[in-house]
């Protein structure tokens, strides 16, 4: 079964289209993103979460974003996508995972050093704790370094459909820190902003 990338429009009323298959030219229905939820694990003590939560969806209620708030030291994050529109909540978050060579998330932001920024100072230093088979990172879990400051994390969901050549290799980070996000191929399945405090 090929994926077929659907492209999202980041709505200010937060709900996110994500990916569906195409399966000979039929289009199943659209998955629909409603939260996307950000837990940082410290070595030890209790972890912290921020959630970005449009539970009504499009033209409902405005969403809510948890401010990230954390103190010096070092962090898990994972992070995880859910549909709260039905009941109980539909983890996209396992979609995402099964098909991880096709899936790449992107944090960016004046809060963050890491692969995809060019900063050189700021509150969190990222690095991918994962991949995917061909050894190339995903983002659903992440190695946080954090110092004080504050600033903004951009967290965004790309699907990279696998093309030939892959839209999805080596050097697509590294595209990324050079022209941002919309210079790669693929297209945006979520995209949230988070402020961050670390004291």
């Amino acid at each position: 079964m090929n994926w077929k990338s659907i492209s999202l429009v980041v709505l200010s009323l937060g709900v996110f289209t994500a990916c569906s298959d195409d399966d000979g030219g039929s289009t199943n229905e659209n998955e629909v993103i409603t939260t996307v939820v950000l837990r940082f694990a410290p070595t030890s003590g209790s972890a912290v979460t921020a959630t970005f939560n449009d539970p009504d969806g499009d033209g409902g209620a405005a969403p809510t974003i948890d401010p990230v708030s954390l103190t010096p030291g070092n962090y898990t994050l994972t992070v995880q996508f859910q549909n709260r529109l039905v009941t109980p909540p539909e983890e996209i978050t396992e979609e995402v995972s099964e098909e991880h060579d096709v899936h790449l998330l992107l944090f960016t932001g004046s809060a963050v050093v890491g692969p995809a920024t060019t900063n050189t100072i700021g509150p969190l230093t990222q690095s991918y704790a994962d991949a995917d088979g061909n050894g190339l990172p995903v983002g659903l879990t992440d190695n946080i370094v954090a110092s004080a400051g504050t600033g903004l994390l951009t967290v965004t969901l790309r699907h990279m459909p696998p093309e030939e050549p892959p839209v999805k290799s080596s050097s697509t980070v590294m595209d990324v820190k050079t022209g941002g996000v919309e210079s790669i191929g693929g297209s945006t399945d979520a995209q949230v902003n988070f402020t961050v405090t670390v004291q």
